[in-house]
């Protein structure tokens, strides 16, 4: 497009606008003549401005032809305002710049004193177009020459924001010897490296002019900025030589870069320092309370889980506060990584179990012994399958091999011991559990609804999901938003295996076993579906059966077509028992608790889906399950007699005899009729077929008492509210303490909020980015939180605003909540 066209452009653009076109034109090059603009310019009165006849210009635009358009055009330059005798017109027009630089100034809206001075300063930037057209994508309105440097920056180091952090987290993360980084020499080249490292070094607070390889340095300032900032001591070399006056700005850095997609390259930068510096060997010389909130350096984790790997060891672990501090550490960078995250877990669980060894005292105290299994002791074994679980996953299992063997010890010799020996003196005394029978399970839960209630119900039986785990599933059922979840104990039906497990949650009235047909309810068999779908028919003709991955797997149509009409659907679910019950898997036990753990949580989902409004979830029996060898002394003599039915923990039949180790079971104990029982007492396995460390079919709680889960479809709950508890939101220093106070106690009605809280002015994030759950109980005191904020060191002007940002986190990403402004009088910003 050449100058006439472009004038023609401009002329248009103010018609289209303003109606009129008043446009000034100062050519001091006289790229063009008077004549050839008027042959041109059609409809557009052409005026040659001179000094003498301005005045008469005046009248005319202004008076006498006030809807015409027209061009005043000079050849001179324009002259300063206070000179311009036009200038009362000029500033209500607009002015046409011809000239390569004034047109460039134009199209960057940047006055020309910014501009003619960087393109003398930079003329090499200025030779490409490219980076010309890239600078006026990145360059803010109205730019100061630093904004402008800063943008010519931008477009040098390839970043899309004008943005000294984003351009130096670009060029560290390219190489850090000046004479191998690309962006360095691209910054010789085209701009000045001098100038690079005083923007860069002004805003981290350090000097970088005259230093020998100024990124290098740079990285290792930042990153040891970062670390003192939660650190509770000093190292003097370290501060002596990585000194900043921007300290929280540096951390911040650090901070945000840990969170970007190229976080690995700063990893690689950490784990050098960490080497290069003796990180470890200066932190092993301090307390782990003195850098326990610091998450720079992966030295850190590995302190921290030494120290509680020797306390577990030398029984001097502090329980609750060892708890807090991992989970607190499962949340950095490093913590929630890899190996780490995977020692930290088992560990978690290791010293959970030390904090519950007290409780095994409490088993002699209890009114019933599976209330109190149920009320405490579980939790025993839920820490211990995690514990193995996470355990067996590890790459190195060398650290933990000594705690392991102890915990499993202490766990199958003395927990396990106490329980089985109780347990034996129950049984010998006729014990009956006092929580409610599994037999019951069906008259008293399933039956009233279906007499009352027009309401669908589901029933869940997942094989061997013992009590711990349920209540685990139940733990996680009760943070869904738009469900509720009790859970109570039911006392599995001796002998505690699958046939009578599953006739026992049946209707029924009596059960007996068959030789060939297994357990009969009321005469009729209860093996497969077919026979269960028969019997739960006779009660509710509109029933139906399936195996749950069945169900799972159908399409939401043909699973709506398929349930219309139904009120009862039961759902046979079987992945523990089915890897326990064999020899060559049982090892994978626990790794199959947590996949049935998995499986639940989607079927709940999957039937919320489909409108289910009413689910039971329960089992069949539960398991035993131990690590180490079954030693010879465990196994004891095969029942004799007529045996029906039996494994490695019980046996049906007539005739029983009754090994040493083993116990008859009264007609008060067994809902069998017609027949006799022998269990296998203690930890005690019969010498017949089966795995020997999955076991099931005896009276140990960990075998007997199994969950039934009630979950209920409801509105979805409302999330929390919050509010910042302070009256004067006055900012008076960079570390800033903000209190929040949860307005609502957590209840059916209310679920948790998390939410994420940092300081801004306008877009620019000026503080650390704090996350916090709000899940608090109780009453009002007990809903308050205080957390201290960084601010970066900058000049705010007094009473100068800024925000609390606060967003609540969702599946779907952030929603902004609730922006409290706060007033900055940081005086001693002034000294």
């Amino acid at each position: 497009m050449n100058v006439i066209e472009k004038l023609q452009e401009k002329i248009q653009q103010e018609k289209e606008t303003k109606g009129r076109a008043i446009v000034f034109w100062y050519d001091p090059q006289a790229q063009v003549s008077i004549d050839e603009l008027r042959q041109q310019l059609m409809g557009v009165e052409v005026r040659y401005l001179t000094a003498q006849n301005f005045f008469k210009l005046k009248v005319e635009i202004e008076l006498q032809r006030v809807t015409d358009s027209y061009l005043i055009y000079s050849d001179v330059p324009r002259p300063n305002d206070k000179d311009n005798l036009m200038l009362d017109i000029l500033s209500y027009s607009t002015e046409f710049k011809a000239d390569e630089t004034a047109m460039l100034s134009e199209t960057l809206h940047v006055s020309d004193q910014v501009l003619r001075p960087m393109m003398e300063k930079y003329p090499s930037f200025f030779n490409s177009k490219e980076r010309k057209r890239k600078l006026h994508k990145v360059l803010p309105e109205q730019a100061s020459e630093t904004q402008f440097e800063i943008s010519m920056m931008a477009v040098i180091t390839k970043t899309s924001v004008s943005d000294v952090r984003v351009i130096s987290r670009q060029i560290l993360s390219s190489d850090l010897q000046l004479e191998d980084n690309e962006f360095v020499k691209s910054i010789k080249r085209n701009f000045s490296l001098d100038r690079t490292l005083e923007i860069v070094g002004r805003y981290f607070g350090v000097s970088l002019n005259h230093i020998n390889q100024p990124f290098k340095e740079l990285i290792n300032i930042l990153i040891y900025q970062h670390f003192k900032q939660k650190a509770s001591f000093i190292v003097e070399e370290w501060e002596n030589r990585w000194t900043s006056s921007s300290p929280n700005v540096c951390a911040l850095f650090i901070e945000e870069w840990l969170q970007q997609s190229d976080a690995d390259i700063l990893e690689k930068h950490i784990k050098e320092w960490e080497k290069a510096f003796y990180v470890r060997e200066k932190l092993g010389t301090q307390d782990i309370s003195n850098f326990s909130l610091t998450d720079t350096f992966p030295a850190v984790d590995a302190l921290i889980i030494e120290k509680c790997i020797d306390e577990l060891l030398h029984q001097t672990i502090q329980g609750e506060e060892r708890l807090y501090l991992i989970a607190q550490r499962l949340q950095t960078h490093w913590g929630s990584k890899g190996k780490l995250r995977a020692l930290y877990k088992t560990i978690f669980e290791a010293i959970r179990m030390e904090t519950l060894k007290t409780v095994v005292h409490r088993i002699h105290q209890e009114n019933d012994f599976y209330e109190s299994y149920a009320e405490s002791l579980y939790e025993i074994d839920q820490a211990y399958r995690h514990f193995m679980n996470h355990f067996t996953r590890l790459d190195s299992k060398e650290m933990l091999e000594e705690v392991t063997n102890r915990l499993t010890n202490w766990y199958e010799n003395e927990y396990l011991g106490r329980l089985s020996g109780e347990m034996n003196f129950k049984l010998e005394d006729g014990y009956a559990p006092k929580i409610m029978p599994q037999r019951t399970f069906f008259s008293e839960k399933i039956q009233p609804i279906l007499d009352k209630e027009q309401t669908r119900v589901f029933v869940i039986i997942s094989d061997a999901l013992r009590y711990e785990a349920g209540y685990e599933l139940h733990d996680l059922l009760t943070k869904r938003e738009n469900g509720r979840s009790s859970i109570q104990p039911m006392a599995a039906s001796y002998p505690t295996y699958t046939q009578l497990g599953m006739a026992s949650l049946l209707p029924h009235r009596q059960l007996e076993v068959d030789e060939k047909n297994g357990v009969l309810a009321d005469g009729q068999s209860t093996k497969g579906m077919d026979n269960r779908r028969k019997i739960l028919q006779t009660v509710e003709s509109q029933t139906e059966v399936f195996k749950l991955k069945q169900l799972l797997d159908m399409k939401t149509s043909e699973a709506e077509q398929l349930l219309r009409g139904k009120r009862l659907i039961y759902l046979y679910h079987d992945h523990i028992d089915a890897l326990g019950d064999s020899a060559k898997s049982e090892r994978e036990t626990y790794g199959a608790v947590q996949q049935a753990i998995q499986d639940l949580q989607f079927a709940v989902d999957r039937l919320s889906r489909l409108q289910a409004k009413r689910i039971f979830i329960t089992a069949d029996h539960g398991f035993l399950f131990q690590f180490k060898q079954i030693e010879e002394h465990g196994k004891i003599p095969a029942v004799d007699g007529n045996v029906l039915d039996g494994s490695r923990r019980f046996a049906i039949g007539h005739d029983l005899s009754v090994p040493e180790g083993a116990i008859k079971l009264t007609e008060n104990q067994t809902p069998l009729k017609n027949s006799e029982v022998v269990l296998a007492k203690s930890l005690n396995r019969f010498k017949t077929g089966g795995g020997l460390q999955f076991i099931h079919g005896g009276a140990l709680p960990q075998e007997a008492v199994v969950p039934l889960i009630d979950y209920r479809r409801i509105e979805k709950a409302q999330s929390v509210d919050i509010a910042v508890a302070m009256i004067n939101k006055v900012i008076a220093n960079y570390q800033v303490p903000v209190s929040f106070y949860q307005e609502q106690s957590i209840t059916d009605e209310y679920t948790s909020r998390k939410v994420r809280a940092a300081f801004y002015q306008g877009n620019e994030r000026i503080s650390n980015e704090v996350e916090l759950v709000f899940d608090l109980k109780g009453e009002n005191k007990e809903r308050n939180r205080q957390v201290e904020f960084s601010l970066i060191e900058k000049h705010y002007k007094i009473g100068e605003k800024c925000k609390l940002r606060i967003d609540t986190v969702t599946k779907k990403g952030k929603e902004t909540y609730l922006e409290e402004e706060f007033v900055l009088r940081l005086y001693e910003a002034l000294y």
